[in-house]
Order: C-alpha cells, then structure tokens, then sequence
C-alpha cells in the first residue's frame, strides 16, 4: 500500500528527498553567463535588504501568493465510505522571511484555511470548517534562502461531506506579518457507489522502499520530461475485473474542450483534441486498490490538458465512476534558447515596437544591451516578483516550436506565415488538413475559437511554403 506525504501532521521533506520543480529556474550552470551575472547582482541585493529589514518596523499585508495548493478527494477509513480531503500546501522558501539565530536561519508560517459550502444556485452559503496549522523552517545558509528550488510542503486532511465549496487559504510569515491569500473552487465527489475511484493526483516523487509519494502539487510538467505519473485509488464491494481509461486531452486555459469541427470537406483532416488513450483490465479487492501509472509525454506540446480517468465493467461496459484532473505542460528551454542574445533579440519582431528594437540593439555595450532587454521584458511580467516571466517563455517557445516545425529551406519558421500566427496568437484550438490532389492545393485552416478568427495557409509551391491567404486582420478572417 502506498502512503501519502503525510497524514494529519505537518511534514518537512529535506531538500534530499525533494525533487526540483519542473517550472523553476535552471541553475547558474545551465545560464547564459550574463542571466547568471545579474541572478548573483539580485543576491547581493537581497542580502543587504536582509540585513537592513532587522531595522525596520513589520508592517502587515496581504498580496497574491506564489504558493501552490493541491486537494484530492478519496475514500475515508470510517466504515461509512464517506470522502475525506488531502490538502497539500508548497510554499517558496523565498517568500519566507529568515531570522539568523544559534540553530540557522529560521522561519515560520501559519496556514489558515476556511472550506466554504457553495449553493445549488452557484452562491457562497456557510463556513463548514476552519482549520489552522503553523509550519516552522530552519536553514544552514543564508544562501539557502534565497534558493529558487526550495519548498516547504505541509499537509492535512479533513473529513467532509460531498459537494462543492470553496477553499480559501491565508498564508502568513511570522516573521514579517505579511499574509498571502488563495481561493480554489473544489468539487468533493460521493465515494459510496458499489464501484468508486478517487481524485487523480500528479506525482512528483515517490520512494519505491517505503511507498512515500510526494504529489506534484504545483500541476505543472515539464516539457523535457519523457512522462509523468498519476496515483489513483479504486473501491470496490467485492472482489471483480474492471476496464480502466485513461484519456489526456487539450483544453484551453479555462479547462474546457475546443470545439470540434462538423461536416468538413471530404478528405479534409483535422488534428484531435485527445493526445494519449490508454486503457488496462485491472482486478480489484474490497481493500484499498492503489495504481501508480506512467503517461508518455511525447505527443504533449507546451499547454493546456486534462487526465480523464473512467471505470467501467469489463463485461457489460457500465460505467462505474469517473474522475480529472487538469495540468499545465511548461516549456523548460527559455534559458538555453535566449543563449544567443543578438538572435533573441531580433526574434521580439512581434511583440515590440521598432523604437524598442532599436532602443536594444543600439546600446553603447553588451552590458546596456543585456540590462534594456531584461526591462522589456521585465514591464511585461503578468507576475512580477515571482520565480517566472510567463509571457516570455511563451513567447520564446511559439518561436522556438515555430522554428522546429515551419521552417522551410534557409527561412527560419517564426519568420514564415505560420510561424507568424503561432508566434501572435498561439497554438490554434484545432486545425484542418487537406494534403495535395488534382483538386485541390494542399492547404491547412487554423481556427481560433477564442479570438473569433480563422487563417487559411495554402502550399502552392508543393515544397512545404504554406502562405497566409488574408491579412491577419482582415474580415475575411472573422468567424462570426
């Protein structure tokens, strides 16, 4: 049997047992030598604004945190099969404020959580728990506290009925009485059917000798990792052999499905929304049936997805239950792609003005040049003061993905009329093939549904060169 990260008390993994985050910065040795110049200029800021905050006065606040929560639904021990709730918190060790003192640096934090119960009518309606834990965290080293790839988890678990609520977290530093608050909608699930499955998790790691998983609490892949792997548990009544299903799909970033075209053209192809099936007969107990499985990575490009699980009779075909769970798959290459400063920059073609362009590439020295490129990108963090630029590694990878996908004879990808799309608007919700006949051009229609536009490429060379047939901005392209 395996066993979560821990049960009701709080728990502190080393930094041994703890892998890096898929999502958080390489280290100096895989930097360009000029991000790890200023990454070591950051530090040595940061320790004299240590050094100088002993002086000054604690003032409380509360922001967005960078804290990461994950809540997964199974089947209670009580006798009843009622759910419980494991609640896993991942805070940084870098929004903790430390304290030099005889035994390390030190520092500490309390976790609030109210589970608030919503209506039928989609309306917040009573407070039916409040928890409160406190974590404490003691380093060696100044050093490790300004460490990117440290984390303290915490866990707990509430026995609660099946419904919807919403989990709001507070989060605050002892230290500097500053508070960080997160809301996260959950849907608890009835676990007393004769057949019942529980909530997927993500698994980060897990110790084969002991059984001990540590979930991925973040939701986030790597795009550099060959696969990951699911934890779910099955319930069932009596001993029997069941089909499981498991299907990885693209959504879009509100968690809903593309909408699939209709009635298209005869031998038109359009690119399906499912990426991974994958499907096993399995044989349960009346215990606790726990299944650790490997999903394969390399149809899974930089985006939106959701891991469906469904049970069902092996015979009949009934369905028992169903579970999902969403993730996000984050580009790993931003580091080792703006490695060539002079190529990232003329890359920022279509995202910057030419006085911006110029405003970089004319700087007196490359120093100048390094500094004005970080502040472009910098003003466009959607969150600043977080380990992650998010726009600009989306924007890197759509220029990287177009490079490695459209690119034709000497003409690099992102410079072509496809790249150029990908570039602008990212990947489309789906696209429609037609390869080449007596008929017909070959030709490719992009449609995205979220922008309310449609772009056609036609190949009329027949050597790959798919060509945009309107402007971008042309009513033409429009789809409503």
């Amino acid at each position: 049997m395996f066993s979560r990260l821990s049960t009701h008390k709080h728990t502190r993994y080393d930094e041994a047992k703890m892998m890096r985050p898929a999502h958080a910065i390489s280290t100096d040795a895989t930097l360009p030598t000029w991000v790890s110049m200023l990454r070591r200029l950051g530090q040595a800021m940061a320790l004299m604004a240590f050094l100088v905050g002993f002086s000054q006065p604690a003032l409380a606040q509360i922001a967005e945190a960078d804290f990461e929560v994950d809540i997964i639904a199974s089947r209670s021990d009580d006798g009843l099969n009622s759910p419980k709730v494991d609640i896993y918190t991942r805070v940084p060790i870098t929004q903790m404020s430390f304290i030099n003192s005889s035994s390390g640096f030190t520092a500490g934090y309390e976790v609030k959580l109210d589970a608030i119960e919503w209506s039928e009518d989609d309306r917040l309606r009573n407070l039916v728990q409040s928890r409160i834990w406190n974590a404490n965290v003691t380093v060696n080293s100044y050093l490790e506290t300004q460490s990117d790839a440290r984390h303290d988890f915490t866990t707990q678990t509430l026995a609660i009925d099946p419904g919807k609520y919403l989990f709001e977290f507070e989060v605050s530093d002892r230290n500097s009485n500053r508070t960080y608050v997160r809301s996260v909608p959950v849907t608890v699930r009835e676990m007393d059917g004769e057949v019942a499955v529980s909530d997927v998790t993500l698994i980060d790691s897990y110790d084969e000798t002991d059984f001990t998983i540590v979930p991925r609490v973040d939701m986030r892949i790597g795009s550099d990792e060959a696969g990951f792997q699911i934890l779910y548990e099955i319930y069932s009544d009596a001993d029997r052999e069941l089909d499981v299903t498991r299907v990885v799909r693209r959504t879009r970033m509100d968690g809903t499905a593309p909408v699939m075209p209709t009635n298209m053209p005869e031998g038109e192809v359009v690119e399906s929304d499912i990426v991974v099936t994958q499907e096993d007969m399995v044989r349960v107990n009346t215990t606790r049936n726990q299944f650790i499985v490997t999903v394969p990575m390399q149809d899974l490009k930089v985006g939106a997805y959701s891991v469906a699980l469904t049970v069902s009779d092996s015979v009949t075909g009934e369905v028992f239950d169903s579970a999902e769970q969403s993730f996000m798959v984050e580009w790993n290459g931003l580091a080792s792609h703006i490695q060539n400063l002079e190529d990232a920059i003329a890359q920022m073609e279509y995202i910057a003005e030419a006085r911006d362009l110029n405003f970089i590439q004319e700087a007196p020295d490359e120093v100048e040049r390094i500094k004005r490129f970080e502040n472009f990108w910098d003003k466009r963090d959607p969150t600043p003061g977080t380990l992650r630029n998010e726009r600009m590694e989306a924007y890197y990878y759509r220029i990287n993905a177009a490079n490695r996908n459209y690119g034709v004879s000497i003409t690099e990808g992102w410079k072509t009329d496809r790249g150029y799309v990908l570039v602008r608007f990212g990947e489309p919700d789906h696209i429609r093939r037609k390869p080449h006949s007596f008929d017909y051009e070959p030709y490719e229609i992009w449609t995205f549904e979220r922008i309310g536009r449609q772009f056609i490429f036609v190949d009329k060379t027949g050597f790959g060169d798919y060509e945009l047939l309107f402007n971008v901005w042309d009513e033409r392209t429009r789809l409503y």
